[in-house]
Order: C-alpha cells, then sequence, then structure tokens
C-alpha cells in the first residue's frame, strides 16, 4: 500500500509541474520576429523553432496563425498603414507555455503627392456621397471574417512584367486638401489586360462601386485578402474558387479613375498592407 500511495503522490506531482518545465535535454523554443524593422503598411512574420507541440499567440488584438514550415511555425500579420509607431507586446503560447516578446513599431515616411482634379471629382453629390458610404459599409463588412487556409506557397504579381504607378502608402493632397493615403499599388497596364489571382482563393466580392469601380476580393484564408479595382470587367463570380494564376478580371478605367490601370490592394487581419511586401515573403 505504501508503494502504490508514492506512485500516486509521483504522478500527482508531475501533473502539477507547471507547463514551461522542457526537459533538461530539450532545446527551448526560439521565437524570430522579422524583418529588423517593423512598419506602418508592412508586415510582421513571427517564426517559432524547437516548438514540439502548439503555437498560438496575438498582437494587437488580432490572432496569429502558425502553419509549419520546414522545421518551425510560421505566421504573418498585417501592421496597418495608419499604425502609431511605437512598443507594442507580441503574446505567444509555445507547448502550453506563455511566452512575451517586445515589439517596436518604427515611423516610415511616405511620398507626398499633389494633384489637382476637376471639382466634381473631389466634392460628391448627396446622391454620390450615400453611394460612397454604402459601398464602404459593404467593404468593412469583409475584413472580420477570419476563414480557414486557403493559399498555398509565395504570393504572385497578378500582372507580371508590368511597371508600377502610384506606390503603396503616398500621401495624396488633392486640390490642397488632405486626403487618406493611397493604401495599394496602381500598375500601369493597357485596357483589357488579364488579371492573374495572386494565390487560392475564393471571390468574396464582385462589385461596381463609386470610387474603385468593378471591383473583385479573394479571400486567401487565415485573414489574407486581396483586392483588385477599376477593372473592365470581373471573369469570376461570388463564391467561385480560384487557383493561383487564374484569370480572375481585365484592366479598365471604371469609377473615380483617370487611365488604364490595375489598382491592387491587400489586407492582413484587417491590416491595409503594402502588397509588394506580400509577394516578397517565403511563408512555406
Amino acid at each position: 500500500m505504501g508503494e502504490f500511495i508514492k506512485d500516486i503522490v509521483a504522478v500527482i506531482v508531475l501533473l502539477c509541474m507547471p507547463s514551461h518545465a522542457w526537459a533538461a535535454d530539450a532545446t527551448p523554443p526560439s521565437i524570430l520576429i522579422s524583418p529588423k524593422k517593423i512598419v506602418p503598411g508592412g508586415l510582421m512574420v513571427v517564426t517559432v523553432k524547437n516548438a514540439v507541440g502548439m503555437v498560438e499567440g496575438s498582437f494587437r488584438g488580432k490572432q496569429l496563425h502558425f502553419n509549419p514550415a520546414k522545421g518551425a511555425f510560421k505566421a504573418v500579420t498585417g501592421i496597418d498603414l495608419n499604425t502609431e509607431p511605437g512598443p507594442y507586446q507580441l503574446a505567444l503560447s509555445v507547448d502550453g507555455t506563455p511566452l512575451a516578446r517586445d515589439v517596436l513599431i518604427v515611423k516610415k515616411r511616405y511620398p507626398v503627392q499633389r494633384l489637382t482634379l476637376p471639382e466634381d471629382m473631389v466634392v460628391l453629390s448627396p446622391e454620390n456621397e450615400a453611394r460612397a458610404e454604402r459601398d464602404q459599409r459593404k467593404m468593412a463588412s469583409i475584413w472580420p471574417v477570419d476563414s480557414l487556409r486557403v493559399w498555398s506557397g509565395r504570393f504572385i504579381d497578378p500582372l507580371p512584367g508590368k511597371a508600377l504607378g502610384t506606390p503603396f502608402g503616398v500621401r495624396r493632397i488633392i486640390n490642397n486638401i488632405p486626403k487618406n493615403p493611397h493604401s495599394g499599388v496602381d500598375i500601369n497596364a493597357d485596357e483589357g489586360d488579364p488579371v492573374q489571382a495572386p494565390n487560392d482563393g475564393v471571390v468574396i466580392l464582385v462589385d461596381d462601386q463609386f470610387y474603385s469601380g468593378n471591383s473583385v476580393v479573394l479571400d486567401h484564408g487565415q485573414g489574407i485578402y486581396t483586392m483588385f479595382f477599376h477593372l473592365s470587367k470581373a471573369t469570376v463570380k461570388y463564391g467561385q474558387a480560384v487557383r493561383k494564376g487564374d484569370v480572375i478580371a481585365l484592366v479598365g478605367s471604371t469609377g473615380r479613375s483617370t487611365g488604364a490601370h490595375l489598382h491592387w490592394g491587400v489586407r492582413v487581419q484587417g491590416a491595409k498592407v503594402d502588397p509588394l511586401e506580400l509577394i516578397k515573403l517565403k511563408l512555406d
């Protein structure tokens, strides 16, 4: 009976040990945050190595989605263009152990663009203003959805080989009035040029909107969305599954546009980020 009681006590002691008590001969988890400079409008990748179980985390109130990647776990999150620079905390749980890391978001200076446009393109009529507000609400309803991963491997350029026009983050001053910064990249192209899906995804919006004209939005899962504006035509339908490289639309100049081009936008967990940063990433 004495030995039995000793065994029971030993089991209880093991169960009560803190979850962070990794085996003495085990390599503790390592956490890498990249790139070295985290900026508004950029992406942050968190890599956890030497984890043997589950990896979870959050940053600025958003859940991180960790995926296996060459012997490690990797998650990507967006730093919105309007994020205030400063210190923030990354919260992690690795094999049941809570961990934290400090993250410093540093200021990035984006260029300023001054434009002069006809007054009727800047000051909206009550009817157009009401329509633009409806469009904005419709678009905003998309971002809270956090669906399962559909994307696979690296994201690709939707218009490969084309020159860039207005870059991401440009602070626009139109008719001497400051406007919202440019939340995507403009790609110079000809009317009717085919637009490719940057990765596998599902079509969650096909709509004619006041500012963006004919628009398509793809949900790639885990909070990654890509947007395509000013299209002459969408070649996909709402709810359709697409594969990386599929033609989803044709370049146009619809909506508030002064010439044929593609406005390409990316949101990662609701954050407006530079699309060019997304296609640089090796996510697997």
